[in-house]
């Protein structure tokens, strides 16, 4: 990931494209994450959108346990 945005915690107002594995066959995840809505139909919102990768704390076996622990740490944001 050298040359990329990563960062510990989610940026506030950010969306996230998808959760992935940080090596092949790893327990250790990151969130892809945009700064505009995957739904937006502007397309210069497009071209200038932001990304960034999330780490994803805690070692998680798979997508579904990844993204429960995601949706935890944006909860605790609120």
């Amino acid at each position: 990931m050298i040359g990329r945005l990563v960062f510990d915690e989610m940026p506030a107002g950010w969306f996230v494209i998808d959760v992935m594995r940080l090596k092949s066959r790893s327990c250790d995840w990151t969130a892809l994450m945009t700064d505009t809505h995957p739904d937006e139909d502007d397309p210069h919102a497009r071209i200038f959108a932001r990304q960034c990768w999330v780490r994803i704390p805690g070692k998680h076996r798979n997508r579904d346990a990844a993204w429960d622990m995601l949706e935890a740490m944006a909860a605790t944001r609120h």
